[in-house]
């Protein structure tokens, strides 16, 4: 989660709504017909919630770079040699990149490994990867493929 992004969105979403709301009671409050004060407050409420829920969705979602990246990016595979935990949560992946008709060479990756994939990131694992072919320094680790059921 792009959690600068998302902040920047409810900060956005909440001016408008601010601006939104000061014009509403400036204007429409006082001319509105008798009775209708709680169906406004709902639509008020549910506009915010509902503008809201649509900036983090649109906050979530991959910079045009990286929807390019993922289009234009050579697969290839990673071996990791060494696995060092930086802290609770990241881990420093040694490991030496292979994209076929290149020569290898090797690099290093920290990285967030989550608790589930703890077992697929040790000395002599190898993974998935995508490469830029602009510019071999930005490597994207690839999800595990999945399993077939029987």
């Amino acid at each position: 989660m792009n959690h600068q992004r998302t902040a920047r969105a409810v900060a956005v979403v909440t001016a408008g709504y601010l601006v939104v709301l000061v014009v509403w009671i400036g204007w429409f409050r006082v001319a509105a017909p008798p009775g209708t004060l709680p169906y406004q407050l709902a639509a008020l409420v549910a506009g915010f919630g509902t503008a809201l829920g649509l900036a983090m969705m649109v906050a979530n979602r991959r910079t045009a770079e990286q929807r390019r990246f993922e289009r234009s990016g050579v697969e290839g595979w990673a071996t990791v040699e060494e696995v060092r935990p930086v802290d609770d949560t990241h881990s420093e992946l040694q490991m030496q990149f292979t994209i076929p008709g290149s020569a290898s060479f090797a690099g290093r990756i920290v990285y967030s490994i989550p608790p589930a994939e703890k077992e697929r990131f040790h000395a002599g694992a190898i993974v998935p990867i995508l490469v830029d072919p602009s510019d071999h320094h930005r490597v994207l680790l690839l999800p595990r493929e999945p399993l077939d059921e029987e």
